[in-house]
């Protein structure tokens, strides 16, 4: 694979080093425009194999508002900095204050995001968009890897979705069991369209 490969990782190599924020779990933007450059990769379906163990088992906040990755990380730092919470040790003893192991915050554009202490010494600042934060939908873990194996398969210019098309990137790249001839793709829909629009 060529450099474009480090896009699949978890966290994004363009981010400062102190933030630690899954960007394919947690943000639109950032998974938009993954997939549209998604010709860069020499294996397709080794490119969606890599994203699907990413997203995890849950339920997702997801981040859909305007800011990208790097302005959000660049925003929650000068927040801690203002906070005197930057450094490790002052950031840990920050988020302790309140009795709890996280703090939130809102950014420029009214959106609430979560911080906890990361599980590495050098991305120590664990950020994620808020529950019921403003620019940010909870959606299932299935349907937004079912959509990312759709999209990375069939491409945004072809959104037209069919059970079968669905159960054919379900079974083949997303390891999801197959959904009756029948189901309503509503959740699917639901995720499918916030790249559409």
């Amino acid at each position: 694979m060529d450099d474009n490969h480090q896009d699949i990782k978890p966290i994004s190599q363009e981010l400062p080093k102190t933030i630690a924020f899954s960007c394919w779990k947690h943000h639109l933007g950032f998974a938009r425009n993954a997939l549209n450059n998604r010709t860069n990769y020499s294996k397709i379906d080794n490119f969606i194999r890599e994203i699907v163990p990413l997203i995890g088992e849950s339920n997702i906040d997801y981040y859909i508002g305007t800011l990208d990755i790097l302005t959000i990380a660049n925003e929650v730092i000068a927040q801690l900095k203002a906070e005197n919470a930057f450094n490790p040790t002052e950031y840990k003893e920050w988020l302790i204050s309140e009795n709890t192991d996280y703090r939130c915050i809102s950014l420029s554009d009214g959106s609430n995001w979560t911080l906890r202490f990361g599980q590495t010494d050098e991305r120590y600042i664990h950020i994620h968009p808020s529950r019921h934060s403003k620019e940010t939908v909870r959606v299932k873990s299935s349907s937004l890897k079912t959509v990312y194996a759709f999209l990375s398969h069939y491409g945004l210019s072809d959104a037209e979705i069919s059970n079968e098309k669905i159960n054919f990137v379900r079974n083949k790249f997303a390891k999801l069991p197959a959904l009756k001839p029948s189901s309503p793709l509503t959740a699917i829909r639901r995720v499918l369209d916030l790249f559409l629009l």
